[in-house]
């Protein structure tokens, strides 16, 4: 069975005052661009500890081990996407045609998922799923009920169990595509965002069509 970050959090101590927050984000910066650019086995503790500017007791005050500083990496960039995905989803935002909105939510995760060293480090070390899996789908659990809740305004007339799988599908179709997408290389990513637009604007045209303009 997969381990949660919520069954096992990462943190041994979590930081009460500024200066201890400020050193613990420090730590997460610096071990997520190990992760993404070294790979999980070669990057050291020490090294990410001197790279912080901090000493390596500090970094073990936080994290019993490496793999506790990864959960706590991947933990850091599930809060990072929640909140991009609500600044996304605005009231104002959910009034623009749906088409506008669809390819906005797909070019932001996609740069997310490629300048975010945090995404970067979890894309290139996926033999740690497992690490962040309880975690990962309990978020793209929450994004699929918001866009039930999107299609709900959009398609009204849409059959709730229909609009649940719809909404599910959706959400997991752009997930996964833009993994694999950074997994391919730069320019093949790139030509591969206009081919995701398009398959999930197709997909969802026969039920929001109607309603182009925008939601009423």
């Amino acid at each position: 069975m997969a381990r949660s970050l919520r069954a096992k959090k990462p943190l041994r101590r979590v930081p009460t005052q500024e200066r201890s927050r400020r050193r613990l984000e420090t730590i997460l910066q610096v071990a997520a661009e190990a992760f993404a650019n070294q790979g999980f086995d070669a990057a050291k503790m020490e090294a990410i500890a001197a790279e912080a500017g901090t000493s390596i007791g500090s970094v073990y005050q936080f994290f019993a081990n490496k793999r506790a500083l990864f959960r706590a990496v991947a933990e850091r960039c599930m809060e990072h996407s929640r909140k991009l995905f609500a600044e996304r989803l605005t009231p104002d935002a959910i009034t623009r045609p749906w088409r506008e909105l669809v390819d906005d939510m797909v070019d932001t995760f996609a740069k997310l998922h490629t300048g975010d060293a945090g995404f970067r480090a979890l894309i290139g070390n996926i033999q740690l799923y497992e690490e962040f899996a309880d975690a990962d789908q309990e978020l793209l659990e929450e994004f699929a009920r918001a866009t039930n809740h999107l299609l709900s305004i959009w398609a009204p007339a849409m059959e709730a169990q229909r609009r649940e799988v719809v909404a599910t599908v959706v959400v997991n179709g752009i997930a996964g595509l833009l993994v694999a997408g950074t997994r391919l290389g730069e320019k093949t990513f790139e030509a591969m965002l206009d081919e995701i637009k398009l398959m999930i604007r197709r997909y969802l045209a026969p039920e929001l069509d109607a309603l182009d303009a925008a939601p009423s």
